[in-house]
């Protein structure tokens, strides 16, 4: 039995009930009707995919109802029963679109022959048809999660667009985009990373309505739109419906063991109003990705897009590209300033600072620069791997001219989180040969060491297996605890300046510089002290047992040349 539909059409009752029977043995559904009126009732009422109709009928006949039936539909599959061989009128029913005609008296082989035709007719064009659809599938929406395409959300947009200001309604434009996503694919691979994503879709589809578009652009790259709200205020609706969304984390399971991902977002929001200058699509998603990056910037989950904001951004990304120039141009530098043992009042190590010798604006610390491109990862990384080589051209350096001397650079939270970190410092060891990891200090910010425990306690982990040295920089800043500053395998800590400049006039934080080296001196780490401003600040320190001091009041940071002439001073 086919899983097709058949109409028959004859007037003839004794011939319809012997048809009847044969066609319900083949056909999954048998319409009948009694003539030709009735035939194209029962047409527009079920829509069946073959018409199987006798020709000589009162009322309306088969070539007529032929001729009806592809008005409304051309493609329609026909089938005439009739007793005429005259090769004129059969060729006139051919042309009026009838696909098969079948002679009488009836032969029930030859009719199944000829209605079989039909039916592989029909297969082919459901198959084409299947294809075809999948085809336009596949080119509007995203094939991992099947959201809409970026082409599809712009085509859709128009429409939603031009109902809701025909409603005087206002339309809200949410770009979404998922913190950290880069790092659960690190963690977890690739294919937690694709689950991830299905989740997001899956959380933002189920907190919107039919009728509002949600897209991914790419990557971990959502739009959403929501049309018809009667004000603006009414998209905190819809934001709350989000929140409790992603409230849930995903559960992912990977050789038997259970990992719970939890998933945060940072959206930017701005709005299409009917009563306002009609807006270019792209200018919109321009506002909400700045609105986006403010919230990603102020690390809450969404904000709204507003001129002030704008031009702050404005100036983000003509910064950011300065500093790209920068870098390809060779703008930028190392300046070195020592660290010296308080006891023996001898330089120890030197700490590597970036500078930028901006072509117009003279020589920029990071102060200066950093701040433009703090959330911009491709830079920050590209930044960080610059100083780490740079540092390891200078270090090989100074060793062939016969100076052996610890340095230490500053890394990233970007960097302690790459994948290919490790990876990168692996090469270089090989690149740079007279190198000795033991030589080479990386300084951690304490608030970046415990933001995400478990991920840099396995990097810092590695970082010792090499034969590195680490500082946790910034001490007294990140609320560390004796059990979190057990986990980590450091050498020393660096006391913040914000507690050791003041700490001669200031006796709270003279108690936090003393608290804090007791501690250090409790789990058998060195001491550093940054923000030295004064001589009078090292008899204070080595009072207190703190071993190694930095700061403007023993040197100010230098070039590498002017560090030869210090170090041979010193010396």
């Amino acid at each position: 039995m086919h899983d097709f539909s058949i109409l028959y059409i004859d007037d003839d009752k004794v011939a319809q009930n012997l048809i009847n029977k044969l066609l319900q043995t083949y056909f999954k559904k048998v319409y009948i009707a009694n003539d030709g009126v009735d035939g194209m009732q029962l047409y527009h009422e079920k829509n069946p995919d073959i018409v199987l109709s006798d020709i000589s009928m009162p009322n309306m006949n088969g070539l007529e109802v032929a001729k009806e039936i592809k008005k409304y539909n051309p493609y329609q599959k026909i089938a005439l029963l009739t007793s005429y061989n005259d090769i004129d009128y059969l060729n006139n029913a051919i042309n009026l679109g009838v696909n098969k005609y079948i002679l009488k008296p009836l032969d029930s082989k030859k009719m199944f022959e000829d209605l079989d035709e039909l039916v592989e007719l029909l297969k082919i064009e459901k198959k084409e048809k299947k294809y075809k659809k999948k085809l336009e599938f596949v080119a509007q929406h995203d094939e991992l999660t099947g959201l809409f395409n970026r082409r599809q959300f712009f085509a859709l947009w128009e429409k939603l667009v031009y109902r809701s200001h025909r409603e005087k309604r206002v339309v809200a434009l949410l770009g979404v985009d998922l913190n950290k996503f880069k790092l659960i694919n690190d963690t977890y691979g690739h294919d937690a990373g694709d689950r991830v994503l299905k989740r997001v879709a899956e959380n933002l589809s189920k907190s919107t309505r039919k009728e509002d578009l949600v897209a991914r652009f790419g990557g971990d790259e959502f739009t959403v739109a929501i049309g018809f709200l009667k004000d603006t205020n009414e998209i905190l609706l819809f934001l709350e419906r989000i929140k409790q969304a992603f409230s849930e984390p995903l559960v992912y399971e990977e050789d038997g063991v259970q990992h719970k991902i939890a998933m945060t977002y940072s959206l930017g929001i701005t709005f299409y109003a009917y009563n306002h200058k009609r807006q270019d699509l792209e200018i919109l998603l321009r506002q909400a990705d700045r609105a986006m990056y403010s919230a990603k910037s102020a690390k809450k989950p969404y904000a709204f897009f507003d001129k002030y904001e704008a031009s702050k951004f404005k100036i983000k990304i003509q910064k950011s590209k300065e500093i790209q120039r920068g870098l390809e141009q060779g703008e930028f530098l190392l300046y070195y300033q020592p660290v010296i043992d308080i006891k023996k009042r001898e330089i120890v190590s030197f700490e590597a600072l970036i500078r930028w010798v901006h072509p117009t604006d003279g020589i920029l610390a990071p102060s200066g620069f950093l701040p433009y491109v703090l959330d911009n990862e491709e830079i920050i990384s590209y930044l960080g791997q610059w100083v780490i080589e740079q540092v390891f051209i200078q270090h090989q350096k100074w060793l062939d001219e016969g100076y052996n001397i610890l340095l230490s650079i500053n890394i990233s939270f970007h960097e302690l989180i790459s994948a290919n970190f490790i990876t990168m410092l692996k090469e270089l060891l090989q690149k740079y040969p007279r190198v000795k990891a033991s030589q080479i200090i990386f300084e951690v910010i304490e608030s970046i060491a415990l933001k995400d425990l478990g991920l840099e306690k396995s990097t810092l982990a590695s970082l010792k297996e090499l034969g590195f040295k680490v500082t946790l920089d910034n001490f007294g800043t990140g609320l560390a605890t004796l059990s979190s500053l057990n986990e980590f395998q450091i050498d020393s800590i660096k006391i913040d300046k914000s507690f050791v400049m003041s700490m001669l006039k200031n006796k709270k934080n003279h108690s936090i510089v003393n608290a804090s080296i007791q501690l250090a001196k409790a789990f058998g780490y060195v001491v550093i002290a940054e923000g030295v401003e004064s001589k009078q600040h090292l008899p204070a320190l080595l009072e207190l047992g703190c071993d190694r001091a930095q700061g403007f009041g023993i040197a100010r940071p230098m070039p590498a040349d002017e560090v030869e002439l210090l170090f041979f001073k010193v010396s």
